[in-house]
């Protein structure tokens, strides 16, 4: 990866936390186009298109990372992500499916099982909400 991509990357995600996500999405596609396997850019930049209001894009950024992956942890990052933005878009039962796919990595069970508890308060499955977050806490 090139040290210019890892400064639009360095300089989007600080645009992310000072709330200027239109210079985030400029800057954090300008590091993907540079370095494609980037997998912290390739989240990032879903982030900020998903707080921009652009779900669908977001969803669509983090799938077409899931064959560029070089790693399981990188992989389960991005279904994760994935789980986020679409609960975020109202795709619950597509959001369900990532989780559950994030979650078969450990590094990511606790992440896994928060996202499917919010999912199921949201479709009104109040049993298994509980039950995923008492996973989650174990």
């Amino acid at each position: 990866m090139s040290q210019v991509a890892r400064r639009y990357y360095t300089r989007g995600v600080a645009a992310i936390a000072s709330g200027e996500l239109t210079v985030a999405v400029e800057q954090l596609q300008a590091a993907l186009e540079l370095a494609p396997n980037f997998g912290d850019a390739r989240i990032a930049f879903a982030v900020a298109l998903a707080k921009f209001g652009d779900a669908p894009r977001a969803a669509n950024v983090v799938r077409s990372g899931f064959g560029r992956t070089t790693s399981p942890v990188s992989l389960a990052a991005l279904q994760a992500t994935l789980g986020d933005v679409l609960t975020l878009s109202g795709d619950f039962l597509g959001a369900e499916e990532a989780f559950r796919q994030a979650g078969a990595h450990p590094d990511f069970a606790v992440r896994a099982a928060s996202g499917l508890a919010r999912v199921y308060m949201k479709l009104g499955r109040y049993r298994d909400a509980v039950g995923e977050l008492r996973r989650a806490v174990r």
